[in-house]
């Protein structure tokens, strides 16, 4: 009896495993084929297996809430007006965007797929200047407005609103990937009429935008217009006068049409999110709900993750070791290259922050072995993060290509060259000594731990020349002071901080560089600079990805040659989720993250 029933089972098996083989084909053969993932189901076999597609597994019912905490508090949901992380991460759960990001069929990395739009963008014209984008019909807002093609020209004209000049306006207005026609004249106010910009309504649900230069992708088509969608009703309910608005301040300003709704905001303390029934894509959300609170000091919050109080929990450096080997934990590289940011444009000590003799004197004073053996990081070099792709089509690493201009990271300490830099630049700044500061968060200790080490090791190399000075701020201000401002050029000396461009497109890493960038990250301007980065970004990423490559490499060795920011090291991230939670893809995934919305929870 048992042989016959081992036979049956191979049989089966070997049956299965034909089935099997052929679907997969199908697939990857459409994968090759169509690059884009498009939110449908997508069934190969669908006039010969009718009965098959009837009996698709049903999802199960949305359970649980995921616990997570935030370390400083967000002020504000208003896309407009904001760049900080913690603020978009909830921007990101209540709104949405025409399109999005989801895990890929293999789960090793991320596709774009359609959010409220019904559909990708459509080449107009024979040149690429002209897109066409419908929106799914239906869509509403949880206050019950409707959504149409009139909520997106709102938007776009509030990202480039002259009177507002909102701090986001030049993710539009100065795209990367492709300006619409006039949009930057009007933020201006070159151009009055706003009828004179390239976007055109077409109807209800469809609008075409027309591009100051050729756009050369469905991709870059979509980067174009994706910005985050902005309800007409309640912002101009909340209109303040001077362009701006109190949308995005409260419960009641804050509506949703995204995967959650914010139901509960207690400000400096907790934010409930809740599962949107009337998403356009609900049944791939299986979880209920959502709950951050405010956990500013890292020690705390680890507690409360053993107390099981938490679901995630960002493990600092100095516990490392302790949960090495714990199987709840994941390591990840994001926005992970921190720098040693030099305000060229400061105006003190004589303009010595300008003069290229002090940066390499910084550049070669510093000893990355130490800072890397004390912190657990790892010493770098490059100013692009090891986590950026080079090639979309193989998923080779920018940093992987070969570039002789790099030196080692352990390879640069130089006491002699730094004080030989030192002496040149007090000599023409005619003084025999300088107290600088370093400006960073004071709720990160990585940051605050290297800091530290570069006190010490600049006073140990320069002896009394160079006095090292603390400047230490809240987290929710350092981002805005380490900015080139040439209305508070002083705000810092030097800075310890990262960047955190698209991880799938190495040519974002030298977007903040633009001498037009708004607002501006450096005081840096250079038009040799400027046209080699217009020049990459007219070439596709994909079939002029060797072009694209020699154009970034030229670019990031001027920024290194002139020590427009000094790498110092890159440190991975570790994070501790709750054994409940299964993660969509097993893990992190380059520009694309844990996908925490996607997650399910355990029973």
């Amino acid at each position: 009896m048992k042989k016959y029933l081992a036979l049956i089972l191979a049989v089966l098996m070997l049956v299965a495993a034909f089935a099997g083989c052929g679907k997969d084909d199908a697939q990857a053969d459409n994968k090759d084929n169509d690059p884009v993932v498009d939110n449908k189901d997508n069934n190969d076999n669908k006039d010969n297996n009718k009965q098959e597609d009837n009996k698709e597994p049903e999802k199960p019912e949305p359970y649980g809430v995921f616990r997570s905490y935030f370390t400083s508090a967000p002020p504000t949901v208003n896309p407009l007006i904001t760049q900080d992380t913690n603020p978009h991460t909830l921007i990101d759960y209540i709104s949405a965007s025409l399109y999005r990001s989801v895990v890929n069929e293999t789960k090793d990395g991320w596709a774009w797929a359609t959010d409220l739009a019904a559909e990708m963008p459509k080449q107009v014209d024979a040149d690429g200047y002209v897109w066409e984008y419908k929106i799914l019909e239906g869509l509403k807002w949880n206050n019950g407005d409707a959504i149409t093609v009139g909520d997106w020209e709102f938007t776009f004209k509030e990202y480039a609103n002259p009177v507002a000049q909102n701090l986001s306006a030049s993710s539009m207005t100065k795209c990367q990937y492709g300006v619409i026609k006039n949009i930057y004249e009007y933020q201006m106010g070159e151009v009055k009429d706003w009828a004179e910009v390239g976007f055109e309504k077409v109807d209800d649900y469809t609008f075409r935008c027309t591009y100051t230069t050729p756009v050369t992708s469905v991709e870059s088509a979509m980067r174009c217009v994706n910005r985050t969608i902005i309800n007409k009703t309640v912002f101009e309910a909340g209109a303040m006068g001077d362009g701006t608005s109190n949308y995005g301040s409260s419960i009641e300003t804050a509506p949703a049409c995204g995967r959650f709704i914010l139901t509960e905001w207690i400000p400096d303390a907790k934010y409930v999110l809740e599962r949107n029934p009337d998403y356009a894509h609900a049944d791939e959300i299986l979880i209920e709900g959502i709950t951050y609170t405010v956990v500013p000091d890292a020690g705390t919050a680890l507690q409360l993750f053993e107390r099981g109080e938490l679901d995630k929990v960002d493990v600092n450096y100095t516990d490392w070791e302790a949960y090495e080997d714990d199987p709840r934990i994941y390591e990840y590289f994001n926005d992970s290259l921190m720098y040693f940011m030099v305000n060229l444009g400061n105006p003190n000590y004589n303009g010595l922050l300008g003069d290229l003799n002090y940066r390499k004197a910084l550049y070669w004073g510093a000893d990355r072995v130490e800072v890397a053996e004390t912190l657990g990081v790892h010493t770098a070099s490059r100013l692009m993060r090891k986590a950026v792709i080079g090639n979309p089509k193989t998923g080779q690493a920018f940093v992987d290509f070969p570039a002789d201009y790099v030196p080692a990271g352990d390879a640069i300490f130089d006491p002699v060259k730094a004080n030989e830099y030192l002496n040149k630049a007090y000599e023409k700044a005619q003084i025999t000594g300088n107290e600088m500061r370093i400006l960073f968060s004071e709720t990160a200790t990585h940051i605050k731990g290297a800091a530290e080490i570069l006190q010490k090791q600049y006073e140990n190399v320069f002896g009394g020349k160079l006095v090292v000075k603390m400047h230490t701020v809240p987290s929710s201000q350092a981002t805005k002071l380490r900015r080139w401002n040439p209305e508070d050029p002083t705000a810092y000396d030097t800075a310890l901080g990262s960047l955190l461009p698209s991880a799938n497109d190495p040519r974002s890493t030298f977007n903040y560089y633009r001498s037009n960038y708004t607002p501006p990250r450096f005081c840096y301007a250079n038009p040799v600079f400027d046209d080699k980065y217009a020049e990459a970004m007219a070439l596709d990423l994909e079939a002029d990805n060797d072009k694209v490559i020699k154009l970034c490499q030229e670019m990031e060795k001027m920024l290194l040659d002139e020590l427009v920011n000094i790498p110092l090291y890159e440190r991975p991230n570790k994070v501790l989720f709750n054994e409940k939670i299964t993660l969509p893809a097993g893990g992190y995934i380059v520009g694309w993250g844990f996908g925490e919305a996607y997650m399910t929870i355990a029973k």
